[in-house]
């Protein structure tokens, strides 16, 4: 009869040790996910570049803000000279490569201007004209 209660020991225990591996396991990928990669929207094209297209994440962890937009499929572009807003403020500008291309990234723990970003707010990318190239909000 000790040999039984023994190996019911023995069950219990692994049961135990399985159950806490798995909660172990399941819950190691929240934790690993927590801050992630901040919020990430679609750029659109406007009417009168309608192919333009990209996307504007901004993270926020601690006190450190990132902020980042990309251009794709800008190629009428080439060359120029960009400059993007984020809730009507300017935040920065950048050159369109010969794909058309372009990119822009602030960090506040670079000592950069990183906007705050809440939702709602509007970010737009123009050219030196002030012409409308893609538009989002967060």
């Amino acid at each position: 009869m000790s040999v039984t209660k023994g190996w019911a020991k023995v069950t219990v225990l692994a049961a135990f040790v399985a159950a806490l591996l798995l909660g172990t396991l399941l819950y190691a990928p929240a934790a690993q996910a927590k801050g992630g990669d901040g919020t990430i929207i679609q750029l659109r094209g406007s009417a009168q570049y309608p192919n333009a297209n990209g996307k504007a994440k901004y993270k926020a962890e601690g006190g450190e803000r990132e902020f980042e937009v990309e251009l794709e499929d800008a190629r009428a572009l080439k060359g120029k000279v960009l400059t993007v807003y984020a809730n009507g403020a300017k935040v920065g500008t950048f050159r369109v490569n010969n794909l058309g291309n372009g990119r822009l990234e602030r960090n506040s723990d670079l000592g950069q201007n990183v906007p705050n970003i809440h939702a709602g707010s509007p970010v737009q990318i123009k050219t030196a004209a002030g012409v409308l190239v893609v538009s989002g909000s967060f």
